[in-house]
């Protein structure tokens, strides 16, 4: 996938005056406009992500937070139990001994590193280092776990847990099929300037209708849990009618005969009654895969809840009809934060080193043994939740740079417990958080255009970033802070001049950045060969048998959007139902009701809404939030005055 051009960290364009926004994975790029430290307003400026110099409403507000008197200015120390400020020097030098005590006394393992997307490469890079230094590999970043299952089974056919193609190159799909995905409001300016503003046609599969399917040619919505089953029924229905690509199956593939006989027993009718999509539905949809020159698939959170069946499902479709690896055509996941791909590229994560290679690999381990001059543990650590859940047993402190556990969905009386249960917690962030609130030692973090380094968005483009505001009082970029507190914790290996020298780093221990320049796309095309082991693409047999919860409405969450300073204008505080499942509870649009789940529950308002499917009830994330902690699947609705 890497493109033309320089191959040497030092030719990187460094935009003057300009940078990539924080609020999204899209990456556009933008500057202050006139008046910036009076409103935070922002311009856009023309970038491959947004070549029309546009940028969405979260993205003109960038620079809210520049200003906001709200930012955490001075580093904070708990004394008898109140966090008071103090100097950097003072603050480094008790966070670094919280931790260098713990580790003495139960081992390197006993500590948890926890970053997250907002973080630069190069700050998320010097985390699992010195994670990795320390002698630990309980590094991790929660909103990899928002796109796990997808970005799995991407890695698992594809080579990478990436998008296969670039977002410029959905400009040029003849069909473009948005999956559990409303990019029209997340991800904007990439929709209106590469779909929208295309000639594709465009399939909407989500079960509830929004701003994306306004711009979508058709609309399908099957019952929660069938959405796999969907696919392969739309899958068997290529192979009925011999809409298949058998050379690209037979030169780029493996395993089809036993996936196609899996398929056997799945025809549209069938699937009809389980998914409740009409089988025409099912057949138009084939019809229109198979008429198509350029497939393109945009993938959101809503693939993730089957663990990775739908995702895998549409990979094989990719596969049937020979729509990866070539222009147009492929995969794109459509991240949420902006920089949750890089993250995870640079080693962040508990299983994996820079570069996507497994912890597990010896030949992984000297290589980059080799140039950090220490080795690194061979068995995989916790991954954030895991890590959660042994606080104060397993796991006695914690470096938490711009991530907020205490929110994790859980319990929010248990999380507090497991936080309060640390012997040290040390947290880097930009404002006072739920976590904060139990911190021994809070550090001022920057915001990302407060920031040099590099980011990498949700197609695979390695972006720079350069700092257009200054950060408030002593608040400082995550670099720095780690910088130092590597210094003081393990000694040399962290004594960067600057964000550049550590990426010239990066490039010499992971083999994807190896090559590519900043402002390039990592990785290969995957024209020729795919990054698996042996070249191809696996098919595997599929399970058709699919069981349909019949008790509840399946709670359906849509995502939150942005980060620092960002607002979703979309959200609202209201329940969704679609006009027959209120009818049938005896419920009309305006009624306060209550909604139960696992023990959780929220009270709230009704919106009957004609868009949503029937068997579905819609909440916004940051309402359902005690939901989602609970692990509700389903939910029962009942009218508030019942309660009183």
């Amino acid at each position: 996938m890497q493109e033309a051009g320089a191959n040497d960290a030092s030719d990187r364009t460094e935009p003057t005056g300009t940078t990539v926004c924080p609020l999204c994975a899209v990456g556009c790029h933008l500057a202050p406009a006139d008046g910036a430290d009076a409103d935070g307003r922002a311009r856009g400026v023309a970038g491959p992500a947004n070549p029309n110099g546009r940028l969405c409403a979260k993205g003109a507000n960038a620079f809210e937070s520049v200003a906001d008197p709200d930012r955490l200015t001075e580093p904070l120390v708990r004394e008898d139990g109140e966090l008071v400020p103090t100097d950097w020097e003072s603050a480094l030098g008790r966070a670094a001994d919280g931790l260098r005590d713990v580790a003495a006394a139960h081992g390197p393992d006993a500590l948890a590193f926890l970053g997250a997307p907002h973080c630069s490469n190069e700050e998320n890079y010097l985390l699992q280092k010195l994670a990795r230094a320390v002698g630990t590999n309980t590094v991790d970043n929660r909103a990899r776990l928002c796109h796990d299952n997808a970005a799995a089974a991407l890695a698992e056919r594809f080579g990478y847990p990436a998008s296969t193609l670039g977002m410029d190159e959905l400009a040029e799909s003849d069909l473009v099929l948005v999956v559990g995905a409303n990019p029209a409001i997340q991800q904007p300016v990439a929709f209106n300037a590469f779909v929208r503003g295309g000639d594709a046609d465009v399939v909407h599969v989500d079960p509830r209708a929004n701003e994306t399917t306004r711009a979508a040619d058709a609309h399908l919505a099957p019952r929660p849990g069938t959405d796999a089953l969907f696919f392969h029924a739309v899958a068997a229905e290529l192979l009925a009618r011999d809409a298949v690509a058998e050379s690209f199956v037979a030169e780029r593939t493996t395993g089809s005969d036993a996936y196609r006989e899996s398929l056997a027993d799945v025809d549209a009718v069938r699937a009809a009654a389980a998914t409740d999509v009409p089988a025409g539905d099912v057949r138009d949809l084939a019809e229109r895969l198979a008429a198509a020159d350029g497939v393109a698939i945009i993938a959101g959170t809503g693939v993730e809840a089957d663990g990775g069946a739908t995702a895998r499902a549409l990979c094989d479709l990719l596969c049937l009809t020979g729509n990866v690896g070539r222009r147009g055509a492929g995969f794109a996941l459509f991240r949420g934060l902006n920089n949750e791909q890089g993250a995870t590229d640079v080693g962040c994560r508990p299983d994996e080193l820079p570069g996507h290679a497994d912890v597990t690999d010896p030949a992984a381990r000297e290589r980059v043994a080799d140039v950090w001059g220490f080795d690194v543990p061979a068995e995989p650590g916790l991954n954030e939740k895991e890590a959660l859940a042994v606080f104060g047993d397993a796991i006695h402190g914690a470096l938490v740079v711009g991530e907020n556990p205490a929110i994790s969905k859980r319990d929010a009386d248990w999380t507090a417990e497991r936080l309060d249960a640390l012997d040290a917690l040390v947290v880097v962030d930009v404002y006072e958080t739920e976590t904060t609130a139990h911190a021994d030692v809070v550090l001022p973090a920057a915001v990302g255009v407060e920031k040099t380094g590099t980011v990498t968005n949700l197609d695979r483009r390695v972006q720079a970033l350069a700092a257009v505001a200054d950060p408030p009082g002593d608040a400082r970029p995550d670099f720095e802070t780690l910088c130092d507190l590597g210094t003081r914790l393990v000694g040399d290996g962290f004594d960067y001049d600057d964000p550049r020298e550590a990426f010239d780093e990066l490039r010499d221990v992971s083999p994807v950045h190896a090559d590519v320049a900043v402002g390039e796309r990592w990785g290969d095309d995957y024209r020729e060969r795919f990054a698996t082991p042996d070249g191809r693409a696996a098919f595997a047999p599929v399970e058709t048998d699919v069981e349909v919860a019949a008790d509840g409405l399946a709670l359906v969450v849509g995502s939150r959007a942005g980060g620092f300073g960002a607002t979703d204008a979309t959200a609202d505080d209201r329940l969704h139902l679609n006009p027959a499942d209120a009818d049938a509870l005896g419920l009309a649009d305006g009624d306060a009701v209550i909604v139960h789940g696992d023990g959780a529950r929220l009270e709230t308002a009704l919106t009957v809404e004609d868009g949503l499917r029937e068997g579905v009830a819609y909440l916004h994330a940051d309402v359902a939030d005690p939901l989602v902690r609970a692990g509700t699947a389903s939910v029962e609705v009942t009218p508030a005055s019942d309660a009183s």
